[in-house]
């Protein structure tokens, strides 16, 4: 599920507009979020909205691009330190293991 969120400048935009421009620019905003449609409409006001909200929805969807690659590199390097601890520990009990072993032997 997409979360939208309107930013008190954004509210400021959208009071200017007139109740039939605001209705286009929610019902064409979600169409573009949500079904991936372009923005496209006749009034020029909206036009100049639409560029912009267009270039804000680009850079959201880069940052979220941005931080799922951080989030993978982290969560990778996290599991090689967890099997860096975990061949440390299974070393030295296969150590332990075969030191019980030759003094086993050696008895």
């Amino acid at each position: 599920m997409k979360d939208v969120r309107i930013k008190q400048e954004h509210y400021g935009v959208i009071k200017e507009m007139t109740d039939r421009q605001a209705g286009e620019f929610v019902k064409k905003l979600c169409a573009r979020i949500y079904e991936g449609k372009p923005l496209f409409t006749k009034d020029a006001y909206l036009k100049g909205v639409f560029v912009s909200v267009e270039r804000e929805l680009a850079v959201s969807r880069q940052n979220s691009l941005n931080a799922r690659k951080g989030a993978e590199k982290r969560a990778e390097r996290q599991r090689g330190k967890q099997l860096a601890g975990l061949g440390f520990a299974l070393g030295s009990v296969l150590a332990a293991a075969q030191d019980a072993e030759k003094e086993g032997a050696d008895e």
